[in-house]
């Protein structure tokens, strides 16, 4: 059983939050943290990460159309919305390994046939060290930052991980 710093109910070990006050306790079986680099990654959200707004396009625009919005946006990826949900993300990766010099003949095709389809999101409320463990375990160099209905509201790069560490680290002086 662990018990809820905020409120001492009991609860199953491993729930991510307390059954009697909502208050989050998913990282209490976490062991200490040995540096400020790793307390910061427990306890700083997604929003110090300075997310960019997401390019958002239905599953049917154009391939080019949607190169040429990452272009003009300088992002790496877009996300498909269909009734309101990210039903898939379009990245540069995409772009290189499933039409690469193909361009003139899959440019008109609708994007969602080259999409990763179901992409993982995080809730913008989530903490940085989620992002790092989500991008590690499934190779993502992009995660959809999501509201509480799910609509994509922000977009996190690897970049900005880097970023992020970096600073830290500087910060730390290691």
């Amino acid at each position: 059983m662990i018990v809820c710093p905020h409120c001492a109910a009991d609860n199953i070990e491993g729930s991510d939050a307390c059954e009697a006050c909502g208050q989050s306790i998913g990282d209490l079986h976490l062991a200490t943290p040995a540096s400020d680099v790793e307390r910061a990654l427990l306890a700083d959200r997604l929003d110090v990460l300075d997310p960019k707004p997401p390019v958002v396009v239905g599953p049917e625009t154009r391939v080019l159309d949607v190169l040429k919005l990452l272009v003009e946006k300088a992002i790496g990826c877009a996300f498909i919305v269909e009734n309101d949900l990210v039903v898939g993300v379009f990245s540069e990766r995409d772009a290189l390994h499933r039409i690469n010099v193909q361009i003139d003949e899959l440019g008109g095709k609708p994007v969602s046939d080259f999409m990763t389809p179901r992409p993982q999101s995080l809730d913008e409320r989530a903490r940085v060290v989620y992002a790092v463990r989500l991008m590690d375990q499934g190779g993502y160099r992009h995660v959809p930052i999501c509201d509480e209905n799910g609509l994509p509201t922000g977009v996190i790069s690897v970049r900005d991980i880097l970023r992020y560490l970096t600073e830290r680290m500087t910060s730390a002086g290691v």
